[in-house]
């Protein structure tokens, strides 16, 4: 069916914005939205394929196919794609899941769209345990897509147990004899190595999970009571790199707990593959790696022994020279959880290799977010006793830091903040 053809070329030929509204320029969306009632499942496969690559970070083409109807139908578009998440074709239900959950990402639902919550999430949870073809490599990244940033629909996740089935099927290609088994490297005719499928769904549960926990206690919760620890662990010292930054990815979002949660991170083994990573062969896992840490040196004063006497601080102190603004940002950052808290001597420790002569040159960085961290640490330095602020006035002196606080309230006042109620009280941050 030339249709099917055209929806399918469509489908792989959208990667740009540009060449979005070039397809839509040219009439494509109308007819999409017809063939979705052609009765030809593969052109209706065919046709929400493409329409999910149309919508994707592109509100203006998502509200058009959010308003859409069928030439044969009085049917909104939106109400036929929900038809097909509950197809018997599991791959229709997963494309159709995938373009709604585009549609959802631009924000084009004003109002609330209840049958997200009630009709996608929990089909793309049970697609987690089909084993058809390959949807449980594409189901976790679909379901990460929905869930990110957003707490209303982390909590949905949670009362639909999706962190338990994503550490089920982690637990399923987390064997320790996965690489080494040889029915394993026959494969899957036309599906590449059954090892590469298995690395694939590895990192891209890791990644729903790290989506899953990013925002909400429970939801870490539950992932730690779902026994994920041993697993992530294990995918921290993976031989794949986009295995080891998924399993990075998901330690940060795990590290964001309260303490008693990242203590069980702690007794996981977390804390030494992380500091190995530091020293990765890919700047992404260090920056990744580096956030991570950045949470669990927070309050835990055996982890930041361990960080400083495996020479992670030389580290952090590179990153923050560094000229890539996030692996720079890591690493003051981490220096900063380093020194929450600290003892005199941990303090010392890492001031002897950070210097304040280049704290009070960050503290001038052109980055604000920066700024910030280095303030936080020159509060972090002087909070405790007497001599710990002696140290700091001695470190900066007494002119510099004067000047330093005064061209920050300067700053300050000049961003128009007036009130009390524009200022919050500083406090401990988690990375994100």
């Amino acid at each position: 069916m030339i249709a099917e053809f055209i929806a399918s070329i469509i489908a792989k030929s959208c990667y740009t914005h540009e060449q979005q509204m070039q397809f839509a320029a040219a009439g494509a969306i109308q007819p999409l939205v017809n063939l979705l009632h052609s009765g030809c499942i593969k052109a209706q496969e065919a046709a929400l394929d493409a329409m999910a690559t149309l919508c994707r970070d592109n509100s203006e083409l998502a509200y058009t196919i959010i308003s859409s109807k069928s030439i044969d139908s009085n049917q909104l578009t939106t109400a036929t794609m929900l038809d097909f998440v509950k197809d018997k074709s599991v791959n229709v239900r997963l494309i159709a899941a995938t373009c709604l959950t585009n549609l959802y990402r631009t924000g084009v639902f004003w109002e609330p769209f209840n049958e997200i919550t009630l009709v996608v999430l929990p089909a793309l949870v049970k697609l987690l345990e089909d084993t058809t073809g390959d949807l449980q490599e594409r189901a976790p990244l679909v379901l990460a897509d929905l869930i990110k940033d957003s707490e209303d629909m982390q909590k949905a996740a949670y009362d639909a147990d999706a962190i338990p089935r994503l550490v089920e099927l982690l637990a399923s290609v987390s064997c320790k004899d996965a690489d080494g088994d040889a029915d394993l490297k026959l494969g899957v005719p036309g599906m590449g190595s059954m090892a590469r499928r298995k690395e694939k769904i590895k990192e891209n549960s890791l990644i729903a999970l790290a989506a899953a926990t990013l925002l909400k206690e429970e939801c870490r919760s539950q992932a730690i009571e779902s026994k994920v620890l041993p697993h992530m662990v294990s995918a921290l010292q993976a031989k794949q790199p986009n295995v080891r930054l998924a399993a990075c990815q998901c330690a940060k979002s795990l590290s964001r707990s309260v303490s008693n949660l990242r203590t069980s991170l702690v007794d996981a083994g977390a804390a030494s593959p992380l500091i190995k990573l530091l020293q990765d062969e890919s700047l992404v896992v260090q920056a990744a790696a580096c956030g991570a840490l950045c949470n669990l040196a927070l309050d835990f004063s055996p982890m930041k022994k361990s960080v400083i006497d495996a020479g992670a601080v030389e580290r952090f102190v590179e990153y923050s020279r560094s000229t890539d603004p996030e692996l720079q940002l890591n690493g003051v950052w981490a220096l900063n959880s380093l020194l929450y808290k600290a003892d005199l001597q941990a303090k010392q420790a890492v001031m002897r290799v950070l210097t304040y002569d280049a704290l009070v040159q960050l503290l001038h960085d052109p980055n604000p977010a920066i700024q910030e961290q280095c303030l936080e640490i020159v509060r972090n330095l002087a909070c405790g006793q007497q001599e710990d602020i002696k140290e700091v006035i001695d470190g900066i002196g007494k002119e510099t830091l004067l000047d330093v606080i005064e061209n920050k309230l300067q700053v300050t006042s000049n961003m128009g903040i007036e009130d009390d109620e524009s200022v919050t009280e500083a406090a401990v941050t988690y990375h994100d």
